[in-house]
């Protein structure tokens, strides 16, 4: 009979796969359903399926849609429905996803779903014998056999179950092609495409994933036994993909596990236009770090890094990642500061399970571990854990952060209160360790189901590397005629030896409410400490003197060959928390309306506590006043002030024999965030929704340095004459002056320093420019529609955002060159604006195979608070002055994309080919540039500057492919992944100055943008034996050269009649080419064991950047020449194009892990 349900709902009961009652039922669905019903098969609808009955399913799909159905319900109560959740997707999408492998199909037939039998039979092959089906069935990311499996010939309706060992195997089975169903208890149901050939033995291993929404499994009526954990596969990321109203790239939890990657700046090397810069920063489609959002489960993250707008992605272990995504247009609902693309990171969830897994890492680095003479220095006795244990704090004798009085304390105060260590020593580094446990679990509160994830992880890992640097290098023209001398180009050798201790703990809960709605709570804390100890030596590379390269002298005359010396002890401390709490609620008829809602806090803090950094030199001219040492390791002596060698400058002074520094960055962001949306039509959704933001960073500094005692008190010389050391002190115990670096033991003690200005003085230089203060206000809303017309294939999302955006930041300038203990000048800059951002998406779906999509958006980027605030300091570690710029204005962009996306059989396997371009006009593009007059000595400076115009526009193509149609069973498990990007950019500037260089000069520019790379390509090939346990992977990463910073300076000039001879600007740093090829293998070793050996950078390339000396705007390799010496001279090297600045081999870094689960 035929029964009526509520809402048109019609329900077929009879025989099974009746097809005369389907059909009279379909008849009298035509004849009796109003006409205005056809488009609604057009909505988008949000459900979730938890392996219910197939009927049941279909009802709840029908009232969801508010379209009749017809359907035989007792054919389908035999069948399950797949776990799956739908959100905001075409009805034909979710019948596809329901009925697939089934035995079912339907019709939509004036606005009427019809579900009736798949009649097909098997594709069996004549004539030919029977063969044999078998395979093992085992879990997904651990290869841990499942024994019990259902194992189902659809065809055929024959089933059996796995043996202890996972293994099924089917005898008899007629030559064609059958579908394969597993089910297995708190697992989702697979199914796999499968062919048996006459006479012959087919092997076919099925991979089975937990459920997403899994329900408890009790034994005895009490105890929940271990289950599996879900995580996102390749095909769901590439659904996801497809769904999307946006052009995205994404990678899953799947691919992660099979690769060699640590954490997430590993990770996302393999995403589509993707690249990483110093290790740890996101690039998108080229454009640098500071274009480009990172949110950390829905919560911008924030800056990690002192000098620029960055979020460091090596603070997040890839073992915690779900999966990341990459938003590359714009969108109403994606804060408007993401030009370059927004990038989100969806740690693991917590799931409803009881698992507990543990993973344990060690590795080996080429030249780092068992190297005898790695270098380090005495800390705390939780250095090992990532924090300093009070040893490295600020005295409470002196003021503190935010205080800018001076210390009043006794130079023997200064002794007594300061830890004494100033020098370094060696140890043996030992192997790499990193620790990883997870748990799930899940409880019953009020009724509803809490799921928990506890994650924790520890990591200590030593870094050593030799550096060779060439910086400040002089080119100048064929006939240069300067006469004056310089000595300001540097050849020097670095051992940078690190040790970092991490701890990371990630705590999520999720609480299951009604209709899919549900709470969330999710917590991330990171506690990192990094101890460094680098000893740099460096010496005057070239010297340019009356038309000839010479060693390099001094004023006097005489040859040397003055060397320096610059010992860093420094430890740096980050914390990091990162909470949000939000909700998912649907209300109205058939879930017509949702709310998405999310508050966030973030808190981020930096210490660098007490940074020494002592300077010394070697090889100069003694006057008699300081015993040279028994040979030359023994003739270190600081650099002190001396107008024998140029160092009478306020500079030297500030730099002292040694400093000692303390650093605090604290910031906190405080976010809101509600996303609204009601399907006004099936085919019409609109949506509304605000964020709001807080942010708020406090840095402060406070400066200690050691110099000669006779300078006043405010650690100046008051005149000329009494430059001199000792000039105005008579009884100057110059043997405490000139100590030398074997006294560095003993340095710190009344002994050396003292009041009575005979020796060494201790000296607070901390000023009001040693503080930055900075607050952040971002109000911001938007309203959006979503319309799909005819049936579906047209899918256009567009809106306007509106953004209030108000930075402020407060310092000041500490005096300029020449005004030696001058004042401080306070800046302030307030940057406000509010800014209509409109964008449009639009999809066209010709099938369940093609997404063809357009994409504009306006977007902009804004300056960081590091790059606003005149703070100004000196980097240590990379030896350069990093200065911000106050008039900096945020820059505008128009964004447009076009991407053609093939998913070959709607997605059945995973694969995807997708093919785009986009073009980027931007205006007032902030680039990172660099400045020094080559005249003169000193590190270079690092700031920020706005370009008039930039454009930027690209292709990209990205293709997953199983290589399964190459007719060998091994090439049934093969895959490969690859993506690349080719990419152009120009960008123009005509303002001579804005405040940065204070008068240089700064010429007109016309080449690519700073930090803009012309292409990037990814290639992996991956291997998947799921029977074995057997995971290999293969994957190579390339990225073309880009400038790290460009110059605002001019070349070298030769003297030409009126014009003088000039040695030019510190040139622009260009990042060379970096190839990298990474390998791992991984094998189950037993049921719940697994080992991976993994080798990252085989091929060792050197990491290098280049001065570009004949200012190009791109990398030429040096090359040396002989030019004839004149008359009387020796002969000497010139040389010409590009010297590397810096050049390291990071080593090849050998893996070796092991997972257990419980």
């Amino acid at each position: 009979m035929i029964k009526f349900q509520q809402r048109g709902f019609l329900q077929y009961k009879g025989r099974t796969g009746g097809l005369r009652g389907i059909i009279i039922v379909t008849f009298l669905c035509l004849s009796l359903t109003p006409y205005h019903l056809k488009a609604q098969s057009t909505a988008r609808i949000t459900i979730a399926f938890n392996e219910e009955q197939l009927d049941v399913a279909i009802k709840r799909l029908q009232e969801k849609s508010d379209i009749p159905f017809a359907y035989n319900a007792k054919s389908l109560m035999a069948q399950k429905a797949p776990v799956a959740k739908f959100s905001a997707q075409p009805l034909t999408t979710i019948l596809d996803q329901l009925l697939k492998d089934t035995g079912h199909n339907y019709k939509i037939v004036e606005g009427k779903v019809i579900i009736m039998p798949d009649l097909k039979s098997p594709n069996a092959s004549a004539g030919q014998g029977p063969g044999t089906l078998k395979g093992r069935i085992v879990e997904f990311e651990s290869s841990q056999p499942l024994p019990g499996a259902s194992v189902y010939i659809v065809e055929l309706r024959k089933g059996m179950q796995s043996d202890n060992e996972g293994y099924y195997k089917f005898s008899n089975v007629p030559a064609g092609k059958y579908t394969l169903k597993v089910t297995y208890i708190s697992f989702t149901t697979e199914t796999v495409q499968v062919e048996v050939k006459g006479d012959k033995e087919e092997s076919f291993d099925v991979k089975m994933r937990g459920s997403n929404a899994l329900n408890e499994v009790v034994v005895s009526g009490t105890r929940k036994v271990r289950a599996p954990v879900s995580h996102t596969t390749d095909r769901q990321v590439v659904a996801e993909i497809k769904n999307s109203q946006s052009v995205v790239s994404g990678i899953s939890s799947e691919q992660i596990s099979k690769s060699a990657d640590r954490n997430a700046a590993e990770v996302v090397r393999k995403i589509a236009g993707v690249t990483i810069r110093d290790d740890k920063f996101i690039i998108i489609r080229g454009m640098n770090e500071r274009y480009n959002l990172t949110y950390l489960n829905n919560n911008i993250a924030p800056s990690t890094e002192l000098y620029s707008r960055a979020f460091s992605l090596d603070l997040i272990p890839s073992r915690i990642i779900d999966r990341i995504l990459v938003y590359k247009s714009a969108a109403p609902d994606l804060l408007g500061d993401m030009t370059g693309g927004a990038v989100k990171i969806f740690t693991k969830d917590a799931k409803n399970v009881k698992h507990f897994d543990i993973e344990f890492q060690t590795g080996y680095r080429e030249n780092t571990t068992f190297n005898k003479n790695f270098l380090t220095y005495q800390g705390g006795k939780f250095d090992f854990l990532g924090f300093d244990d009070g040893t490295r704090k600020l005295p409470s004798s002196v003021p503190g952060f935010g205080d800018f009085t001076k210390a009043t304390l006794s130079q023997k105060q200064y002794a007594q209160d300061f830890s004494n260590i100033l020098n370094y020593g060696k140890k043996t580094a030992l192997p790499l360790m990193q620790l990883t446990a997870n748990y799930y679990n899940g409880f019953k509160v009020a009724g509803r189901t809490l799921s928990v994830l506890s994650s924790l992880s520890y990591k200590n890992e030593p870094l050593h590397l030799d550096i060779d640097r060439t910086q400040g290098n002089l080119t100048y023209p064929a006939t240069p005629e300067l006469t004056s001398g310089t000595t300001v180009s540097r050849i020097s050798n670095e051992s940078q030896n690190t040790e970092t201790a991490q701890l990371s703990l990630l705590q999520n809960f999720t609480y299951s409410l009604r209709d899919s709605s549900k709470l969330y709570f999710k917590n991330f804390l990171l506690q990192q400490g990094q101890s460094s100890t680098i000893l740099r030596d460096s010496r005057t590379n070239q010297f340019y003197m009356d038309g000839i390269w010479q060693e390099p002298r001094n004023t006097a005359g005489n040859e040397t060959n003055r060397k320096l010396r610059d010992i860093v002890l420094s430890y740096s401390q980050r914390f990091l928390y990162s909470g949000n709490i939000g909700g998912s609620h649907y209300f109205g008829k058939a879930g017509k309306q949702n709310l998405d809602w999310n508050t966030g806090y973030t808190y981020s803090k930096l210490d660098i506590p007490d940074q020494r950094a002592i300077h010394l030199q070697n090889n100069i001219s003694n006057d008699g006043r300081f015993p040279s040492g028994a040979n030359y390791e023994q003739s270190w002596v600081p650099v002190f002030r001396s107008e024998e060698i140029g160092e009478g400058s306020g500079n030297a002074i500030d730099l002292g024999h040694l400093s000692r520094v303390w650093i605090r960055n604290n910031e906190k962001v405080y976010n809101g965030s509600a996303d609204y949306t009601y399907k006004l039509k099936p085919w019409i959704t609109l949506k509304a929704g605000t964020y709001q933001q807080w942010k708020e960073r406090v840095v402060f500094r406070r400066v200690y340095t050691v110099n000669e005692g006779d300078l006043n008190s405010s650690g100046y010389y008051p005149d000329a004459v009494s430059a001199n050391i000792g000039a105005n002190v008579p009884n100057m115990d110059y043997n405490i002056v000139f100590w030398h670096q074997q006294d560095l033991d003993k340095l710190w003690s009344p002994e050396y320093l003292r009041d009575n200005k005979t020796g060494l003085k201790v000296f607070d230089r901390t000023s009001g420019s040693d503080a930055y203060t900075a607050t952040e206000q971002n109000n911001s809303g938007y309203l959006a529609a979503s319309l799909l017309p005819f049936n579906g294939k047209l899918d256009i999302y567009g809106g306007v955002r509106v953004e209030y955006n108000r930075q402020k930041v407060a310092g000041a300038i500490a005096p300029q060159f020449g005004n030696i203990g001058g004042v401080n000048a306070p800046v302030l800059a307030d940057l406000k604006s509010t800014e209509f951002l409109p964008s449009l998406n639009i999809g066209y779906r010709p099938n369940t195979d093609f997404v063809f999509r357009a994409a504009y958006g306006r977007t902009l980027n804004r300056p960081e608070f590091r790059e606003l605030s005149p703070y100004s300091e000196l980097d240590y570690i990379n030896n350069q002055t990093v200065r911000g710029n106050s008039n900096l204005v945020f820059a505008t962009v128009n964004n447009y994309d076009l991407r053609m996306e093939w998913y070959p059989n709607a997605n059945a396997k995973g694969e995807s080919v997708s093919l785009g371009g986009f073009y980027k006009q931007i205006t007032n593009p902030i680039e990172r540039i660099i400045y020094r007059d080559l005249f003169f000595s000193g590190p270079s400076t690092i700031s920020f500057i706005n370009a008039d115009k930039a454009k930027v526009y690209g292709a990209e193509i990205d293709i997953r492919k199983n290589l399964d149609f190459i007719p060998f069973k091994f090439f049934r498990d093969l895959s490969i992944i690859a993506n690349g990007s080719y990419i152009y950019s120009k960008a123009t500037r005509v303002k001579t100055d804005q405040g940065v260089s204070g008068g240089l000069y700064d010429p007109a520019i016309d080449r690519q943008l700073q930090g803009q790379a012309p292409y990037s390509a990814n290639v992996g090939l991956y291997y998947e034996n799921a029977g074995a346990g057997t995971k290999l992977s293969i994957t190579y990463n390339q990225i073309g050269p880009r400038i790290y910073a460009a110059s605002v300076g001019k070349a070298a000039t030769a003297a030409n009649g009126p014009i003088t001879a000039y040695p030019g600007d510190q040139a622009s740093l260009i990042e060379l080419t970096r190839k990298q090829l990474d390998f791992s293998l991984s094998q189950r070793i037993v049921k719940s064991l697994q080992a991976k050996l993994s080798i990252q950078n085989v091929l060792n390339n050197s990491v290098q950047m280049a001065e570009d000396a004949n200012f190009t705007y791109k990398y030429e390799k040096a090359t040396v020449s002989y030019p004839t010496p004149l008359p009387g001279t020796a002969k000497v090297a010139r040389f010409e194009g590009d010297l590397l600045s810096s050049d390291y081999k990071p080593g090849r870094f050998f893996l070796l892990t092991f997972t257990y689960g419980f």
